[in-house]
């Protein structure tokens, strides 16, 4: 039995959106992430976090859709909680997004749906 074209079309998206992963951030490559000039998109999550782990095919999405022009990454609050209470980060996950003057400009809490996310960048600048 041969599987259907949908199965199959199916099948290509899935592994295309299982080998995009969104980097993970230190302390360290958050502050220079932070400083690089351009917009940065950061979810304060972690990987065992369920709504985490559901925006992370939406992450690889937003990073793919918009290049050079944003850096979307994740930071894991729970290996590092100083910095992540330092950003004011009170639940995961939590996006924030920053201008490129390193300006925060939008913050969402819990998962984001791809629309959502995209119409509050576009509000923010992020075009």
């Amino acid at each position: 039995m041969r599987p259907s074209p949908l199965f199959l079309a199916f099948a290509a998206v899935s592994t295309l959106q299982a080998q995009v992963t969104v980097p993970a951030l230190d302390p360290g490559g958050l502050a220079a992430t932070l400083k690089s000039r351009t917009w940065v998109i950061i979810e304060f999550g972690g990987p065992s976090c369920v709504p985490c782990v559901r925006m992370q095919p939406i992450l690889g999405e937003l990073q793919a859709h918009f290049g050079t022009r944003a850096l979307v990454r994740n930071f894991y609050v729970t290996q590092h909680p100083a910095e992540a209470r330092a950003h004011k980060v009170m639940a995961m996950p939590t996006q924030v997004v920053f201008d490129p003057s390193g300006k925060e400009v939008a913050r969402h809490i819990g998962f984001w749906p791809k629309a959502d996310f995209l119409e509050a960048l576009g509000k923010a600048g992020l075009k």
